[in-house]
């Protein structure tokens, strides 16, 4: 089933505007939203997450709480007059990206997967994360089977980055 996004800025920020609200009010932060065709239909994909400081991810209960909330508001005010579509209400899930300073900071103690805008991809672990930089530890495994040997913590501009994600950990 291909996917194409239908929503261009004017569009997101209408509907950022209107459904923003709605998820502030159940306690959590609008993280993006768009209206994708899907097969032979529309598909208004919301996308929540935690409040700055919390810890862990956004479960199914608040998930519904939320979804509940928002299609009450749609019903009210159509945003695709004329068009039917399908509510989708997910979190951004262990390995989202990590785009604003918020998102770095809700990740400081993982381990991330960076792109820089220049050199080799590496992982390395969050130690510290602000505004406009970023603190990551990356590990030097000289031999298989020996420990990993911790490097100094190196710190990163926030626009040396191109692309990172979090990791997902598996641990003994």
């Amino acid at each position: 089933m291909s996917e194409h996004s239908t929503t261009g800025p004017e569009s997101r920020d209408r509907l950022s505007a209107l459904l923003g609200p709605v998820v502030e009010a159940s306690g959590l932060v609008l993280e993006d939203v768009a209206l994708k065709t899907s097969g032979t239909g529309l598909v208004l994909q919301v996308l929540v997450d935690l409040p700055e400081g919390l810890e862990g991810g956004v479960d199914l209960d608040r998930i519904a709480e939320v979804s509940r909330a928002l299609s009450e508001e749609l019903d009210r005010e159509d945003p695709v007059p004329g068009s039917a579509y399908e509510l989708e209400v997910s979190s951004p899930g262990a390995t989202r990206e990590l785009s604003l300073p918020r998102h770095w900071r809700r990740a400081v103690g993982r381990l991330v997967r960076v792109n820089p805008v220049e050199g080799e991809r590496f992982t390395a672990r969050l130690l510290e994360a602000g505004e406009d930089a970023v603190v990551l530890q990356r590990s030097h495994q000289a031999k298989k089977g020996m420990p990993p040997r911790l490097l100094e913590p190196e710190r990163w501009a926030l626009a040396d980055v191109r692309r990172a994600r979090v990791e997902v950990e598996f641990t003994d």
